[in-house]
Protein backbone atom coordinates (compact mmCIF):
# COMPACT_ATOMS: atom_id res chain seq x y z
CA UNK A 1 0.00 0.00 0.00
CA UNK A 2 0.89 3.78 -0.38
CA UNK A 3 2.59 5.80 1.98
CA UNK A 4 -0.23 8.53 3.00
CA UNK A 5 2.49 11.06 1.78
CA UNK A 6 2.16 9.76 -1.63
CA UNK A 7 -1.65 10.31 -1.55
CA UNK A 8 -2.94 12.96 -4.12
CA UNK A 9 -3.92 16.05 -1.70
CA UNK A 10 -7.85 17.51 -2.55
CA UNK A 11 -9.61 20.28 -1.78
CA UNK A 12 -13.43 20.05 -1.62
CA UNK A 13 -15.10 23.18 -2.77
CA UNK A 14 -19.06 22.77 -3.27
CA UNK A 15 -21.80 25.64 -1.73
CA UNK A 16 -23.87 22.52 -0.08
CA UNK A 17 -23.00 20.99 3.15
CA UNK A 18 -24.46 17.71 2.45
CA UNK A 19 -22.37 17.62 -1.00
CA UNK A 20 -18.85 18.32 0.83
CA UNK A 21 -19.81 15.80 3.27
CA UNK A 22 -20.63 13.18 0.85
CA UNK A 23 -18.22 13.63 -1.71
CA UNK A 24 -15.18 13.66 1.35
CA UNK A 25 -16.54 10.44 1.98
CA UNK A 26 -16.17 9.52 -1.51
CA UNK A 27 -12.83 10.76 -1.69
CA UNK A 28 -11.70 9.21 1.41
CA UNK A 29 -12.32 5.49 0.57
CA UNK A 30 -9.96 6.03 -1.93
CA UNK A 31 -6.10 4.65 -0.71
CA UNK A 32 -4.87 7.22 -3.04
CA UNK A 33 -6.01 10.18 -2.18
CA UNK A 34 -6.81 12.54 0.82
CA UNK A 35 -8.79 15.13 1.73
CA UNK A 36 -7.30 18.09 2.94
CA UNK A 37 -10.17 20.90 3.14
CA UNK A 38 -13.53 21.84 2.70
CA UNK A 39 -14.67 25.05 1.06
CA UNK A 40 -18.50 26.48 1.18
CA UNK A 41 -17.20 29.40 -0.92
CA UNK A 42 -14.49 30.99 -3.35
CA UNK A 43 -13.25 32.91 -0.34
CA UNK A 44 -12.68 30.10 1.49
CA UNK A 45 -10.89 28.17 -1.16
CA UNK A 46 -8.23 30.88 -1.89
CA UNK A 47 -7.95 31.21 2.09
CA UNK A 48 -7.62 27.03 2.18
CA UNK A 49 -4.61 27.18 -0.52
CA UNK A 50 -3.17 30.00 0.73
CA UNK A 51 -2.02 27.64 3.89
CA UNK A 52 -1.99 24.22 2.52
CA UNK A 53 -1.11 22.84 -0.91
CA UNK A 54 -3.57 21.02 -2.67
CA UNK A 55 -2.53 18.69 -5.48
CA UNK A 56 -6.46 18.89 -7.16
CA UNK A 57 -9.32 20.73 -6.32
CA UNK A 58 -12.77 19.10 -7.11
CA UNK A 59 -15.04 21.94 -7.00
CA UNK A 60 -18.48 22.95 -8.29
CA UNK A 61 -19.35 25.47 -11.36
CA UNK A 62 -21.90 26.85 -9.21
CA UNK A 63 -19.59 27.83 -6.04
CA UNK A 64 -20.65 31.34 -4.39
CA UNK A 65 -18.54 33.58 -5.48
CA UNK A 66 -17.52 31.99 -8.73
CA UNK A 67 -19.91 34.17 -11.14
CA UNK A 68 -18.26 34.67 -14.50
CA UNK A 69 -15.68 31.85 -12.85
CA UNK A 70 -14.04 34.58 -10.84
CA UNK A 71 -12.86 32.38 -8.33
CA UNK A 72 -11.35 29.28 -10.69
CA UNK A 73 -9.50 32.35 -12.22
CA UNK A 74 -7.94 33.51 -9.18
CA UNK A 75 -7.39 30.28 -8.42
CA UNK A 76 -5.72 30.30 -11.91
CA UNK A 77 -3.90 33.32 -10.87
CA UNK A 78 -2.53 33.78 -7.52
CA UNK A 79 -2.15 29.40 -6.78
CA UNK A 80 -2.30 27.12 -9.95
CA UNK A 81 -3.78 24.08 -9.20
CA UNK A 82 -5.77 21.67 -11.33
CA UNK A 83 -9.68 21.51 -11.11
CA UNK A 84 -12.12 18.83 -11.48
CA UNK A 85 -15.27 20.18 -11.94
CA UNK A 86 -18.66 19.30 -11.28
CA UNK A 87 -21.65 20.62 -13.08
CA UNK A 88 -25.17 19.89 -14.34
CA UNK A 89 -25.31 18.37 -18.12
CA UNK A 90 -27.45 21.35 -18.84
CA UNK A 91 -24.95 24.41 -17.98
CA UNK A 92 -22.42 22.39 -20.13
CA UNK A 93 -21.60 24.27 -23.27
CA UNK A 94 -18.60 23.87 -25.99
CA UNK A 95 -18.16 27.76 -24.83
CA UNK A 96 -18.15 27.09 -21.02
CA UNK A 97 -15.59 24.25 -21.59
CA UNK A 98 -13.02 26.02 -23.69
CA UNK A 99 -12.97 28.96 -21.02
CA UNK A 100 -12.60 26.67 -18.38
CA UNK A 101 -9.67 24.20 -19.37
CA UNK A 102 -8.00 27.60 -20.17
CA UNK A 103 -8.33 27.85 -16.41
CA UNK A 104 -6.68 24.39 -15.40
CA UNK A 105 -10.33 22.58 -15.34
CA UNK A 106 -8.50 19.22 -16.67
CA UNK A 107 -11.81 17.06 -15.93
CA UNK A 108 -15.44 17.12 -15.80
CA UNK A 109 -18.06 15.48 -14.03
CA UNK A 110 -22.11 15.65 -14.69
CA UNK A 111 -23.44 15.76 -11.48
CA UNK A 112 -26.05 12.94 -11.16
CA UNK A 113 -29.92 13.68 -10.00
CA UNK A 114 -31.79 15.27 -8.48
CA UNK A 115 -30.88 18.80 -8.72
CA UNK A 116 -31.47 19.66 -5.18
CA UNK A 117 -29.20 16.75 -3.86
CA UNK A 118 -27.00 15.05 -6.14
CA UNK A 119 -26.38 11.82 -5.75
CA UNK A 120 -22.85 11.66 -5.79
CA UNK A 121 -22.47 8.13 -4.54
CA UNK A 122 -23.66 6.68 -7.75
CA UNK A 123 -21.03 8.05 -9.45
CA UNK A 124 -18.15 7.28 -6.98
CA UNK A 125 -15.92 5.63 -8.93
CA UNK A 126 -15.81 8.12 -11.71
CA UNK A 127 -15.29 10.63 -8.97
CA UNK A 128 -12.19 8.98 -7.54
CA UNK A 129 -10.70 7.50 -10.95
CA UNK A 130 -10.88 11.43 -12.09
CA UNK A 131 -9.87 13.19 -9.85
CA UNK A 132 -6.37 10.61 -9.20
CA UNK A 133 -6.07 10.89 -12.91
CA UNK A 134 -4.48 14.42 -12.16
CA UNK A 135 -1.30 12.70 -11.57
CA UNK A 136 -1.11 11.63 -15.23
CA UNK A 137 -1.91 14.96 -16.13
CA UNK A 138 1.32 16.99 -17.67
CA UNK A 139 -0.56 19.90 -15.79
CA UNK A 140 -0.09 18.36 -12.02
CA UNK A 141 3.96 19.04 -11.48
CA UNK A 142 5.32 22.16 -11.97
CA UNK A 143 8.45 20.58 -13.58
CA UNK A 144 6.25 18.68 -16.29
CA UNK A 145 4.72 21.87 -16.90
CA UNK A 146 7.89 24.00 -17.19
CA UNK A 147 9.09 21.12 -19.79
CA UNK A 148 6.13 20.88 -21.89
CA UNK A 149 6.18 24.11 -22.39
CA UNK A 150 9.47 24.49 -23.61
CA UNK A 151 9.11 22.06 -25.87
CA UNK A 152 5.84 24.03 -27.15
CA UNK A 153 8.04 26.63 -27.72
CA UNK A 154 10.09 24.62 -30.93
CA UNK A 155 8.93 21.66 -33.34
CA UNK A 156 10.68 18.48 -32.16
CA UNK A 157 10.93 15.33 -34.47
CA UNK A 158 8.71 12.66 -33.02
CA UNK A 159 11.03 9.53 -32.42
CA UNK A 160 9.32 6.78 -34.58
CA UNK A 161 9.34 3.02 -32.41
CA UNK A 162 8.06 1.49 -35.78
CA UNK A 163 9.94 1.78 -39.49
CA UNK A 164 6.92 1.88 -41.99
CA UNK A 165 7.24 2.51 -45.67
CA UNK A 166 7.03 6.32 -46.22
CA UNK A 167 3.39 5.56 -47.68
CA UNK A 168 -0.25 6.21 -46.75
CA UNK A 169 -1.93 3.36 -45.19
CA UNK A 170 -4.11 2.10 -47.39
CA UNK A 171 -7.04 2.36 -44.00
CA UNK A 172 -7.72 5.25 -42.25
CA UNK A 173 -9.66 5.91 -39.32
CA UNK A 174 -11.08 9.16 -38.29
CA UNK A 175 -12.53 9.59 -34.55
CA UNK A 176 -14.36 12.45 -33.78
CA UNK A 177 -15.32 13.13 -30.05
CA UNK A 178 -16.32 16.27 -27.80
CA UNK A 179 -16.90 16.32 -24.25
CA UNK A 180 -15.60 13.26 -22.59
CA UNK A 181 -13.79 12.52 -25.38
CA UNK A 182 -10.14 12.61 -24.41
CA UNK A 183 -11.10 9.53 -22.10
CA UNK A 184 -12.93 7.81 -24.59
CA UNK A 185 -10.23 8.18 -27.14
CA UNK A 186 -7.54 6.91 -24.43
CA UNK A 187 -9.72 3.62 -24.01
CA UNK A 188 -9.67 3.22 -27.60
CA UNK A 189 -6.13 3.57 -28.02
CA UNK A 190 -5.33 0.82 -25.26
CA UNK A 191 -6.59 -1.58 -27.37
CA UNK A 192 -5.37 -0.87 -30.29
CA UNK A 193 -3.18 -3.53 -31.81
CA UNK A 194 0.66 -2.07 -32.12
CA UNK A 195 0.44 -3.68 -35.50
CA UNK A 196 -2.33 -1.95 -36.75
CA UNK A 197 -2.40 -1.75 -40.45
CA UNK A 198 -4.01 1.40 -40.32
CA UNK A 199 -3.49 5.15 -39.59
CA UNK A 200 -5.72 6.99 -36.93
CA UNK A 201 -6.31 10.59 -37.30
CA UNK A 202 -8.21 11.89 -34.30
CA UNK A 203 -9.86 15.58 -33.79
CA UNK A 204 -11.21 16.54 -30.46
CA UNK A 205 -12.57 19.29 -29.48
CA UNK A 206 -10.16 21.10 -27.35
CA UNK A 207 -8.92 24.63 -27.06
CA UNK A 208 -4.96 25.05 -28.04
CA UNK A 209 -2.11 24.28 -25.99
CA UNK A 210 -4.06 21.24 -25.17
CA UNK A 211 -3.85 19.22 -27.71
CA UNK A 212 0.13 18.95 -27.54
CA UNK A 213 0.11 17.39 -24.14
CA UNK A 214 -2.54 15.00 -24.94
CA UNK A 215 -0.55 13.75 -27.57
CA UNK A 216 2.15 12.98 -25.45
CA UNK A 217 -0.30 11.75 -23.06
CA UNK A 218 -1.26 9.01 -25.22
CA UNK A 219 1.83 8.32 -26.21
CA UNK A 220 2.26 6.54 -23.14
CA UNK A 221 -0.16 4.34 -23.51
CA UNK A 222 0.57 3.12 -27.03
CA UNK A 223 3.27 1.01 -29.01
CA UNK A 224 2.02 2.71 -32.35
CA UNK A 225 3.44 5.99 -32.75
CA UNK A 226 1.46 9.34 -31.72
CA UNK A 227 2.17 12.82 -32.95
CA UNK A 228 0.22 16.04 -32.72
CA UNK A 229 -0.41 17.05 -36.19
CA UNK A 230 1.85 19.57 -38.43
CA UNK A 231 1.90 20.54 -42.07
CA UNK A 232 3.75 17.51 -44.17
CA UNK A 233 2.63 14.68 -41.77
CA UNK A 234 1.82 11.28 -43.89
CA UNK A 235 -0.87 9.06 -42.49
CA UNK A 236 0.77 6.08 -42.35
CA UNK A 237 0.32 2.72 -40.96
CA UNK A 238 0.38 2.07 -37.12
CA UNK A 239 0.61 6.11 -36.43
CA UNK A 240 -1.77 7.98 -34.74
CA UNK A 241 -2.41 11.92 -35.54
CA UNK A 242 -4.19 14.35 -33.07
CA UNK A 243 -5.64 17.34 -34.80
CA UNK A 244 -4.36 20.59 -33.23
CA UNK A 245 -6.62 22.83 -31.22
CA UNK A 246 -7.70 26.21 -33.09
CA UNK A 247 -6.85 24.82 -36.56
CA UNK A 248 -9.12 21.94 -39.07
CA UNK A 249 -6.89 19.62 -39.69
CA UNK A 250 -7.33 18.02 -43.31
CA UNK A 251 -5.10 15.94 -45.63
CA UNK A 252 -3.85 16.78 -49.18
CA UNK A 253 -2.93 14.63 -52.12
CA UNK A 254 0.14 14.54 -52.82
CA UNK A 255 1.71 14.97 -56.59
CA UNK A 256 -1.55 14.32 -57.99
CA UNK A 257 -1.28 10.73 -56.21
CA UNK A 258 -5.12 10.37 -54.84
CA UNK A 259 -4.08 7.69 -52.85
CA UNK A 260 -0.82 10.10 -51.75
CA UNK A 261 -2.02 12.23 -48.43
CA UNK A 262 -0.54 14.68 -46.39
CA UNK A 263 -1.67 16.40 -43.33
CA UNK A 264 -2.59 20.28 -44.00
CA UNK A 265 -5.49 22.64 -42.93
CA UNK A 266 -8.17 24.38 -44.05
CA UNK A 267 -8.08 28.14 -44.16
CA UNK A 268 -11.57 28.17 -42.45
CA UNK A 269 -10.94 29.48 -39.40
CA UNK A 270 -11.73 26.69 -36.71
CA UNK A 271 -14.79 27.62 -34.57
CA UNK A 272 -14.30 28.26 -30.73
CA UNK A 273 -10.86 27.14 -31.46
CA UNK A 274 -12.02 23.39 -31.50
CA UNK A 275 -11.18 21.22 -34.57
CA UNK A 276 -13.72 20.19 -36.69
CA UNK A 277 -14.52 16.45 -37.07
CA UNK A 278 -16.42 17.30 -39.77
CA UNK A 279 -14.10 19.39 -42.41
CA UNK A 280 -11.33 16.11 -41.58
CA UNK A 281 -13.85 13.20 -42.32
CA UNK A 282 -14.68 15.18 -45.25
CA UNK A 283 -11.45 15.84 -46.64
CA UNK A 284 -10.59 11.45 -45.61
CA UNK A 285 -13.59 10.80 -47.20
CA UNK A 286 -12.75 12.14 -50.81
CA UNK A 287 -9.28 11.19 -50.78
CA UNK A 288 -7.74 8.07 -52.87
CA UNK A 289 -7.68 6.49 -49.50
CA UNK A 290 -8.38 2.63 -50.09
CA UNK A 291 -10.78 2.05 -47.04
CA UNK A 292 -12.29 4.83 -44.11
CA UNK A 293 -13.56 4.03 -41.05
CA UNK A 294 -15.54 6.75 -39.24
CA UNK A 295 -15.49 6.46 -35.51
CA UNK A 296 -17.92 9.46 -33.53
CA UNK A 297 -18.07 8.91 -29.73
CA UNK A 298 -19.30 11.01 -27.29
CA UNK A 299 -19.73 14.80 -27.29
CA UNK A 300 -22.43 18.02 -27.53
CA UNK A 301 -23.68 18.85 -30.77
CA UNK A 302 -23.60 17.09 -34.39
CA UNK A 303 -20.24 17.99 -35.75
CA UNK A 304 -18.80 14.44 -37.90
CA UNK A 305 -22.77 13.93 -39.01
CA UNK A 306 -21.31 15.50 -42.02
CA UNK A 307 -18.33 13.44 -42.21
CA UNK A 308 -20.36 10.24 -41.62
CA UNK A 309 -22.45 10.86 -44.18
CA UNK A 310 -19.53 11.31 -46.91
CA UNK A 311 -17.66 8.24 -45.57
CA UNK A 312 -20.82 6.30 -45.76
CA UNK A 313 -21.30 7.48 -49.44
CA UNK A 314 -18.00 6.61 -50.68
CA UNK A 315 -16.78 2.81 -51.61
CA UNK A 316 -14.85 1.12 -49.00
CA UNK A 317 -16.47 3.55 -46.24
CA UNK A 318 -17.45 2.18 -42.81
CA UNK A 319 -18.88 4.23 -40.15
CA UNK A 320 -18.71 3.55 -35.80
CA UNK A 321 -20.98 5.43 -33.27
CA UNK A 322 -20.57 5.26 -29.44
CA UNK A 323 -23.89 3.80 -28.28
CA UNK A 324 -25.78 6.27 -25.20
CA UNK A 325 -25.06 3.48 -22.41
CA UNK A 326 -21.55 4.44 -22.48
CA UNK A 327 -21.06 8.08 -23.67
CA UNK A 328 -20.59 11.22 -21.07
CA UNK A 329 -22.85 13.40 -23.83
CA UNK A 330 -25.40 11.40 -26.40
CA UNK A 331 -25.16 14.09 -28.69
CA UNK A 332 -22.75 13.60 -31.45
CA UNK A 333 -23.22 9.89 -31.84
CA UNK A 334 -26.96 10.25 -31.71
CA UNK A 335 -27.16 12.81 -34.46
CA UNK A 336 -24.96 10.47 -36.48
CA UNK A 337 -27.22 7.66 -36.31
CA UNK A 338 -30.37 9.40 -36.84
CA UNK A 339 -28.65 10.73 -39.90
CA UNK A 340 -28.65 6.73 -41.05
CA UNK A 341 -25.36 6.27 -42.20
CA UNK A 342 -23.44 4.48 -39.06
CA UNK A 343 -23.29 0.26 -39.72
CA UNK A 344 -22.41 -0.18 -36.30
CA UNK A 345 -23.64 1.23 -32.89
CA UNK A 346 -21.43 -0.19 -30.22
CA UNK A 347 -20.31 0.24 -26.17
CA UNK A 348 -16.73 2.17 -25.77
CA UNK A 349 -15.67 -0.86 -24.43
CA UNK A 350 -15.23 -2.75 -27.42
CA UNK A 351 -14.79 -0.22 -30.62
CA UNK A 352 -11.43 -0.76 -30.09
CA UNK A 353 -11.54 -4.26 -30.60
CA UNK A 354 -13.74 -4.26 -33.43
CA UNK A 355 -11.39 -1.82 -35.35
CA UNK A 356 -8.43 -4.34 -34.58
CA UNK A 357 -10.81 -6.73 -36.08
CA UNK A 358 -11.92 -5.21 -39.08
CA UNK A 359 -8.95 -3.53 -40.12
CA UNK A 360 -7.12 -7.31 -40.39
CA UNK A 361 -9.70 -8.53 -42.03
CA UNK A 362 -10.13 -6.08 -44.38
CA UNK A 363 -6.46 -6.67 -44.62
CA UNK A 364 -6.90 -10.22 -44.94
CA UNK A 365 -9.39 -9.32 -47.83
CA UNK A 366 -6.37 -7.99 -49.74
CA UNK A 367 -4.40 -10.07 -49.48
CA UNK A 368 -6.20 -12.92 -50.60
CA UNK A 369 -7.42 -11.00 -53.66
CA UNK A 370 -3.19 -9.94 -54.38
CA UNK A 371 -2.92 -14.20 -54.14
CA UNK A 372 -5.74 -15.17 -56.79
CA UNK A 373 -4.95 -12.67 -59.19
Amino acid sequence: MKGQDSRLKVLVADGSSHARLVLESILSSSPDLEVIGLAANGAQVLEALRHCKADVILASVELRKNEQLLVFKQIFSECPTPIVMLVEKEQLSLELLKEVIDLGVYGVILKPGPTARPAYRTRAEEICRKVAAVRDSEYWDPKKRLSMLGEEAQILPQPEQKKHRNVTADTIIVIGASTGGTQAVEQIIRQLDPELKASVLVAIHLPPKFTHSYARRLKGMTDLVVTEGRTGLIPKPGHVIIAPGGRNMIVHTVMGNASNLKVGFSEDAAEHDLPSVDQLMIAVAQSGARRVIGVILTGMGKDGTAGVMAIAQREGGHVIAQDEASSAIFGMAKSAIESGNTDKVLPLSEIGQYLNWYVAAEQQQVSTADVNS
